[in-house]
């Protein structure tokens, strides 16, 4: 098998603890293996998802994929890098607390300022966090020499699919916030004692589909997989249970390779800055894979 354990994460920004019975936009994890199939797990904060994917992935000592639902770079140009230095870099920044409270927003604000012409990039924020350098709306983009989406993220909106820039911190839809939040436990987990010499960040240091050995973290997108007939009465369990069961299915028929795969007709140069900055999602370009 490709893959021994897929972990699949549904992750959060919450700024407060999860309430203890189970509810939509908090950490979800949905696991299995060639047996095993459990149902959707609910973590009520980030550092309790951390512990439990570290147990997860430190008790296999085979392969393992550790998929999550957000961006792991940012559209060329913008220097903020992607993968691991990104990871580390916010892990830096990111002061993320056991009962939720984190300064997301102002690592966003400072971020503005050193990209210049704030407020933006980033945007979204509630009404108490906005000010000279973080605003509520959206900025117009010609103002910095980058753009608002990667080279995945526009693909995806040309297949008329609502995905959101990593930019977008705030209400429906954002996923800019659990870049900032997530992509430090990634760091954490990938150089955590007894995995960070196994561990690698998908495409950024796999070489897209040549070196999947060990523990690899890779960029999701859940609503690329029909959950309708997942049997839970929460979205989020359900896309993540959905995406596990797309992998472990499509593992079992010795295809799933295909899905960290160079996409055949991205450029060289799109490959480039792909598999150097801005990543990509797992499977998307490779329709027939998807779909089946």
């Amino acid at each position: 098998m490709l893959f021994d354990l897929v972990v699949i994460v549904d992750w959060s920004a919450a700024a407060t603890r999860g309430p203890a019975k189970p509810s939509p936009d908090r950490c979800w994890i949905a696991w299995g293996d060639g047996e095993r199939r459990p149902e959707a797990e609910y973590l009520r904060t980030r550092l309790e998802a951390e512990h439990r994917i570290a147990e997860l992935v430190g008790g296999t000592a085979g392969n393992v994929l550790v998929a999550w639902d957000f961006p792991f770079g940012y559209p060329h140009g913008a220097g903020l890098g992607g993968g691991r230095p990104l990871a580390a870099m916010l892990d830096g920044l990111i002061d993320d607390r056991a009962d939720g409270a984190n300064n997301r927003f102002e690592v966003a604000a400072d971020l503005n300022r050193r990209l210049g012409n704030p407020p933006g990039p980033f945007w979204g924020c509630p009404t108490k966090a906005a000010g000279p350098d973080l605003t509520e709306k959206k900025q117009p983009f010609d103002a910095w020499p980058f753009g608002e989406y990667r080279i995945v993220d526009r693909r995806v909106r040309a297949e008329s699919w609502n995905i959101q820039s990593a930019w977008k911190l705030y209400t429906t839809g954002s996923v800019g916030s659990q870049v900032l939040m997530g992509l430090p436990t990634v760091y954490r987990l990938a150089t955590r004692p007894g995995l960070a010499g196994r561990s690698r960040i998908w495409p950024f240091e796999t070489g897209w589909d040549r070196a999947l050995d060990g523990i690899v973290h890779a960029e999701m997108w859940p609503s690329l997989s029909d959950h309708d007939a997942q049997n839970h009465p929460i979205k989020d369990a359900r896309q993540v249970q959905a995406t596990r069961d797309w992998a472990l299915d499509s593992i079992a028929e010795d295809r799933f390779r295909q899905a960290f795969a160079k996409p055949d007709d991205l450029s060289d140069a799109e490959a480039e800055i792909c598999g150097t900055e801005e990543g990509w999602i797992l499977g998307f370009g490779h329709g027939a894979l998807l779909s089946d």
